[in-house]
């Protein structure tokens, strides 16, 4: 398989992981009326993706490529991740991509329990020969269009507009590529504490429609 086809095919947001339940944290927002519209929403992704995407997720699929073990970086991940309905989200998203993987792709499964939809991205990624840098791009771009079709349904916002925020977007994943390219292991799963803060608080909304 190229490495093109199967970005494509592992970054669309139709893929079923089980994305299209989750706000990761962006409903929180919404209840406080923070988001209301495509440019408050683009505001929030762009942080979500300098801070939650460049330190946890790029930073753990760069150092899977660099050879680090991935049972331990996915001890780190998972307990790096405060939020209890984000981490139960990262964990089945993530065994979804795995069991993709393996029955989908043939790509061997393996024997790490612990799952982050990050580091499966970048060892089926891996698998196929895609570069480093190359898979980033495509976990990131995948994460950010999934977020925007649920922003297109939660707030909602139009796809036109979607289409815009998916647009901007693209600088911020490059940007996030350059940044992940200077940090330290030591950085792995910093955080904006406001982010996590509202993740958290999203547990007790009395009514929501996104499961984390």
């Amino acid at each position: 398989m190229r490495p093109l086809a199967l970005l494509l095919q592992l970054s669309d947001s139709a893929l079923p992981t089980g994305g299209f339940s989750h706000s990761f944290g962006f409903e929180q927002y919404l209840f406080r009326e923070e988001i209301r519209d495509a440019e408050t929403f683009s505001a929030w992704l762009r942080v979500y993706i300098a801070n939650q995407l460049t330190f946890t997720d790029a930073l753990a699929m760069r150092l899977l490529y660099e050879g680090a073990d991935e049972a331990e970086l996915a001890e780190r991940v998972v307990a790096g991740t405060m939020p209890a309905q984000l981490r139960a989200a990262d964990i089945a998203m993530a065994k979804r991509l795995r069991t993709i993987g393996s029955d989908a792709l043939g790509v061997p499964s393996p024997e790490v329990e612990l799952a982050h939809p990050a580091l499966e991205f970048a060892r089926i990624a891996r698998h196929y020969g895609v570069p480093c840098a190359d898979a980033i791009v495509g976990h990131l771009t995948g994460t950010a269009n999934t977020l925007v079709q649920n922003a297109v349904r939660g707030i909602p916002i139009g796809q036109s507009d979607g289409q815009r925020v998916v647009t901007a977007s693209h600088a911020w994943i490059e940007r996030a590529l350059d940044v992940v390219a200077t940090l330290e292991e030591a950085d792995l799963g910093a955080v904006a504490p406001g982010l996590e803060i509202a993740q958290m608080q999203h547990e007790k909304l009395r009514a929501r429609m996104f499961m984390s």
